[in-house]
Parts: C-alpha cells; structure tokens; sequence
C-alpha cells in the first residue's frame, strides 16, 4: 500500500509541473545542447534549438490540445503557426517517456549519423494571425514574449513544384514581395515554389508507434533518434517552365516581414 502511495504522488507531481531536460546533439561538425520542457498535464512540449551549420535558432511550442504550434525564429523576428502534423509528433507523455527510457540506458545523446530524417515544407505567404484569443492561454503568452509578428505557416502541396534558388540573395528575399506581372506571352505567370539557404530543426528520441510508413520514407521500430527539418520555402510566380528560381524570370513572396526587432 505504501508503494502505492509513493507511485500515486509522483504520478501527480509529473503531471503538476514541467520537466526539463537536454539532449546533446552531434550533427556533422556541430555539437550542440538542445533544451526540451514538457508539461504532462496540459500536454505542451517546448524544444529551443540553437543556431548551427545552416539551420537558425528557433524556439517550437506545441500544444497538442489545441493541436497548434508555433515557432519562433529570432533571426527573422517572426513567428509561425500551424497545425500539428501528429504522423511525425510525439506528444509531451511520449517524449518524456522516451527521454527516462534513454536515461535509463545511460545517455542524453543524439546523432545525425543513425537519426531518420524527416523533412516537413511550409511556407509563409504574408497571412498573418488575427485571432489569437483562439490559440489559449499558453501559445499566445509564448509567442507574445517575442514580440514578434505571427504569420500562418502553409503546408506545399505535394504535386506542387519545389525548386531551389539560385542568384537571389537573402537581402534581395526580404524585400521582394509584389508579384510578378504577365509573362511577355500574355499568360499568367506559374506558380512554384523555392527553397533558400537556412531551415529549422530539432532532434528527438521517440519510443512508441508515433511515426508511421509515409510513401515508404521512414518508420518506428522501438526507439528511434529523429531528425525532423523544415527548409526555409518561397512561394514565387515564374514565367515559362523552369528548373531553378532565378531573378530574371521570378519573384518571390517576401518572407521577412518584421517592422520591429525581438527581445530574444
């Protein structure tokens, strides 16, 4: 009866309060602290990411009752909303459990070298959120502390055409934001869309059924290290078929709208 008890209130105090803990990540050249909180009562999972190789710093927020998240980018001094994709998330129970069960097995660690990699496409066109009384209480006061601007994050269709960006600087990026007129033909330009440099990441171990066989990419067996990425992506208006996105033939949705800068 007694151990009972001991279980009993443990299980109350996990559920009360948040736990932090760390993972230290080794990613090429780069090793680096990842920072994790969860709240098991309120099922919210927090992961800071800071900057290395070409990904930026960012701060995720994921409150899987509301089935929002929203990531904030201090170098861009903006933040982003979307909806949860749960195929590739695990929840605050699952990502504490697999934390205790890698603390267990005596290590904190994770390598890009043996992580499946899973690669999300979203981008920004310029929306941003009006409603944020919809978000809760805990997303809205998280991305208020940045002071930054709350765009909705999109995801890119999957037959949609995802090309690289060749000569467009990230100063050109940032001021670009009308869209391309008719083409010399006479046709409305296509729409594509570009990947720049810098994305976003973060690295978890989940144990469980979470991820699940997508078009053959990646499944869970067990425990597995999972590197999930999010390239910065640009909506563009290009005339004629193209095979990469270049200044002569295409304009690009600005994406780094901030009027002012973060306190992070």
């Amino acid at each position: 009866m007694f151990r009972i008890q001991i279980c009993v209130l443990l299980v109350s105090f996990i559920a009360a309060f948040d736990l932090k803990f760390d993972y230290q990540v080794s990613e090429g050249r780069a090793r680096f602290v990842e920072n994790i909180e969860t709240n098991l009562g309120k099922n919210i999972v927090k992961i800071h990411t800071p900057a290395h190789n070409d990904v930026l710093e960012s701060h995720l927020m994921q409150d899987f009752q509301k089935g929002k998240q929203i990531r904030c980018l201090p170098s861009l001094h903006q933040c982003r909303l979307r909806d949860i994709d749960r195929q590739t998330s695990a929840d605050a129970g699952q990502v504490t459990e697999s934390y205790v069960q890698s603390w267990n097995k005596g290590t904190n660690s994770i390598s890009s070298n043996n992580a499946i990699v899973i690669r999300e496409l979203y981008f920004v066109d310029g929306e941003k959120v009006t409603d944020t009384v919809s978000l809760g209480e805990d997303l809205r006061e998280f991305y208020e502390s940045f002071e930054y601007p709350l765009y909705i994050e999109k995801k890119i269709p999957s037959d949609a055409g995802v090309l690289n960006i060749t000569n467009y600087s990230e100063r050109r990026l940032k001021r670009v934001f009308k869209t391309l007129q008719p083409c010399d033909n006479g046709q409305p330009p296509e729409t594509v869309y570009g990947i720049s440099t810098g994305m976003s990441c973060n690295y978890l171990k989940i144990c469980g059924d979470t991820l699940q066989n997508v078009n053959g990419n990646y499944v869970l067996q067990g425990c597995e290290n999972v590197h999930i990425t999010s390239p910065l992506a640009y909506m563009c208006s290009c005339c004629s078929p193209v095979t990469e996105i270049n200044t002569n033939t295409c304009q690009c949705t600005k994406m780094n709208q901030a009027s002012r800068p973060g306190k992070k």
